[in-house]
Formats: C-alpha cells, sequence, structure tokens
C-alpha cells in the first residue's frame, strides 16, 4: 500500500516538473522566436500612443525651433517629451506646441547603457535595471514640466540585440510604458523629415544620419528622399570591433575604413559624385564642436569642405593625454568613439566624392515630433490610448506574460488541470482502500 502511494507521488511530481521545465524552456526561447517571427516588424507612430502623462522643461533651454512649420486641419497643442534611445546617448526633448508654433525648451542627455551594459549580444540585468533608472528619472522631469504627450523610441540600440523584446518587456512591467523599436526604414524617414523641414539647404544631394549602432543614408532630389539605405555599422560598434586602446591605431584605423567600404559596397546608393552632404547625429555634431573648439571654424559656419576633418582628424588622432583632454573637454561620453566616428565619416565622404560637409541641427526627435503632430492634426476624433498599438507590441505581452507565468506556477492551466486530476485520483483510490 505504501509503494503505490509513493509512486503516484512520484509521477505527480515528475509531472509538475516536466511541465515547469517546457515552460522555463519557452520563456529563454522567446526572443529568439519573436524575432523570426516578424522581423521585419514595423513599431508605426500612431498618435494614439502617445501617452497622456509625464513632462520636463527648462527655460534656460528654450530656443526657436520651427515656427514657420505648418499643420493641417487642426493645431495640435500641448507639451510633448520624446526619448531617443539611442546606441550612444540616451536624449530625452521636450517641445511646448502652442499656436502652430513649435519650441524646444529641453534637450538633455545621458550617456546610453549600450556601451557598458552589452554582453553577447544582450542587455545584461544590471543594464536593463539601469535603463529604468534613466527613464523613470526622465518620466519624473517630464512630470514636473507638465509633459502632456510622451513617445519614447529606440534605434539600432536595441533594433540589434538578441534580447530586445525582453527589454521592451521589463520596462512596461516596471515602468508602464513601451519603447517602440522603431525600423531601418522609419529611422530615415524621421531624421529626413526633420532635416527638410529645418536644413536643406540645397535640393539634392545625400544625407546621413550616423550614429553609433548604425548609419543612415539617404539620397535626396528636389529635396524628396529618392533612395534610403542603413549602413548597419556606427562609431560604437567600430570601436567595440576593431579598437583595442582609447584611440585607433593605423591598423586599426585602416580596418574601420576598410569595413566601412565594405558596407558602402552592399548600399542601393552606389558610388558617384555628390557636392554636398548633410551630416546628422551625435558623431557629426560633436565633429562640429571639436572644430569650434580647437578653431578651426567659427561658430556660425554650417558647413565647412571635406578637409576640414582631416585638419581635425590629423590633430587629435594620436593617443596622448593632451589629444584625450581636447576630446573630454567637449564630449566626454565620446572619448572613445568620436575618432573610430570621424574615419567612417571620412570615409563615407570620400566614396561619394562629397565637396561640402553641412551641420544639420534637426535631430530624429524632431522627425518623430512632426510625425505625431501631423497624425494628431488629420485624426477625425480621437483614438483611446489604450486601445494604441495592441498588435504591434503583442509580443512584448506576450514576453510580459511569459515571465509571470514561470514566477507564478500555479498560473498555468496545464499545472492546474494536473493538480485537478490528482485530487481526483487520490479521491478514488482512497475509497477502493
Amino acid at each position: 500500500m505504501q509503494s503505490k502511494k509513493f509512486i503516484i507521488l512520484l509521477i505527480f511530481l515528475l509531472s509538475i516538473l516536466m511541465i515547469s521545465s517546457v515552460s522555463a524552456k519557452d520563456l529563454n526561447t522567446t526572443d529568439s522566436v519573436m524575432l523570426t517571427q516578424d522581423s521585419n516588424q514595423n513599431e508605426i507612430l500612431d498618435s494614439s500612443y502617445v501617452n497622456q502623462s509625464i513632462s520636463s522643461s527648462d527655460a534656460n533651454a528654450s530656443e526657436a525651433f520651427s515656427s514657420s512649420y505648418s499643420l493641417q486641419n487642426d493645431k495640435p497643442e500641448g507639451i510633448y517629451g520624446i526619448v531617443d534611445f539611442g546606441t550612444n546617448v540616451l536624449t530625452l526633448n521636450i517641445y511646448d506646441v502652442n499656436n502652430n508654433e513649435i519650441t524646444k525648451i529641453l534637450d538633455i542627455s545621458e550617456p546610453s547603457v549600450i556601451s557598458n551594459y552589452t554582453q553577447d549580444n544582450r542587455l545584461t540585468p544590471q543594464g536593463i535595471e539601469k535603463l529604468i533608472s534613466q527613464l523613470e528619472n526622465y518620466s519624473e522631469i517630464m512630470r514636473s514640466k507638465g509633459v502632456t504627450n510622451e513617445y519614447i523610441f529606440a534605434t539600432a540600440s536595441l533594433r540589434n540585440l538578441d534580447n530586445r523584446y525582453g527589454v521592451v518587456a521589463a520596462v512596461k512591467d516596471r515602468l508602464g510604458i513601451y519603447i517602440n523599436v522603431i525600423s531601418e526604414e522609419k529611422e530615415a524617414e524621421f531624421g529626413f523629415k526633420a532635416v527638410r523641414e529645418m536644413d536643406l539647404t540645397t535640393d539634392n544631394g545625400l544625407l546621413i544620419d550616423l550614429g553609433g549602432g548604425s548609419c543612415e543614408i539617404i539620397y535626396f532630389i528636389n529635396k524628396t528622399s529618392i533612395t534610403d539605405d542603413t549602413m548597419p555599422f556606427g562609431s560604437n560598434s567600430a570601436y567595440k570591433q576593431y579598437v583595442s586602446g582609447t584611440f585607433p591605431n593605423e591598423t586599426e584605423g585602416l580596418e574601420i575604413k576598410n569595413r566601412t567600404l565594405d558596407e558602402l559596397k552592399k548600399l542601393a546608393i552606389k558610388y558617384s559624385s555628390y557636392d554636398d552632404l548633410f551630416g546628422n547625429g551625435g558623431t557629426v555634431y560633436t565633429i562640429k564642436l571639436m572644430l569650434i573648439s580647437l578653431g578651426f571654424i567659427d561658430e556660425n559656419e554650417s558647413f565647412v569642405p571635406v578637409s576640414k576633418l582631416d585638419e581635425l582628424l590629423d590633430n587629435i588622432k594620436d593617443d596622448t593625454e593632451e589629444n584625450r583632454q581636447k576630446i573630454i573637454d567637449v564630449a566626454p561620453g565620446r572619448l572613445y568613439t568620436l575618432i573610430p566616428g570621424i574615419i567612417i565619416l571620412k570615409t563615407i565622404l570620400e566614396y561619394y566624392n562629397v565637396k561640402y560637409l553641412h551641420f544639420c541641427s534637426g535631430q530624429i526627435t524632431d522627425g518623430v515630433l512632426y510625425e505625431l503632430l501631423e497624425n494628431e492634426s488629420s485624426k477625425d476624433k480621437p483614438v483611446d490610448p489604450s486601445s494604441r498599438n495592441e498588435s504591434s507590441n503583442s509580443s512584448y505581452e506576450k514576453a510580459l506574460a511569459s515571465s509571470k507565468l514561470i514566477s507564478n506556477p500555479t498560473g498555468n492551466p496545464i499545472v492546474v488541470l494536473i493538480l485537478v486530476f490528482f485530487s481526483i485520483f487520490v479521491s478514488c483510490y482512497k475509497r477502493k482502500s
């Protein structure tokens, strides 16, 4: 009798263990399944996705943004907070939209977690905690400044990670907000939209947005995007893959140049001659600041001949304490990635025979804002925020649900079913005894 009871109990325990192990395996493979499930997923901007809370601003940072930008139909108003989770920096921009005029009232950033908390192409648990802390801080800033509309997005920073869905699910679970992982195409579209409205001084040319993990390149005619493509290589990835010290040595610099050339040859925008290239992104902006700091150009210069980059690189390329300090004085967060970024940019300029590099003030966050405003101004009626992005974020919800299922096995309907059948079996067995 006792042996029979022991066998029954053993079978029951083995069943529970099997169910738990299968569930755990499902959780561990959630990211890879989701990545293959929709490799071309676009996190399309939906104005109904804008959350109704959060805020931030700084009166001393106020600056005219784009008073000439016009909206169709209704004129949206409010304070907009937009967070860009990039590979190099995490940026918060806040805009005051009033009477069809846009004023940027805050622009702050801090180093991104990607550089220091990524292992085996996954953001570590420590990195996720750090990111949550950063976003929570930005949320507090936005709340204190009265932001009424919020949008948080990521580019190659999360797009290239193996556990991007898990990261988004963790942030949503802890803070109740989504990080929209936008596609390469949307990233290029937003960047061009901002530059077209704010910076284009020629009808034809190239636009690049050089980031830490990728570089978007757009060929435009009559200020209209004709071809866009993405090079999956940026200043941060170049440093990580090819640089052993603080600055790349001559051999490492050549490897970065050759890798850039290899990537450029794969793009739809082929070798040709383009007089003007408009540069966007943190690396290009830092190059302008360095040129000003070292006395190569004046503050009011919006474009330079490409030879200026040769002068800049010759001035700071040697890994000395003096040269490190030159970068630290201007942009300490770019100490390791600026030189690789300059090499990539120089290679692109040479490949396309560019004569002039234009520095753009328009950022991808500006393009995101324009999209949000266009969506809102063309809406017939408000959309319930609770219904937004249900399909595009279903993968994140599934990842979150899976994690909760493992942490609470009794929530698994199969486990519950086994418990019920076991109880019935034991009851019948006792009656027979």
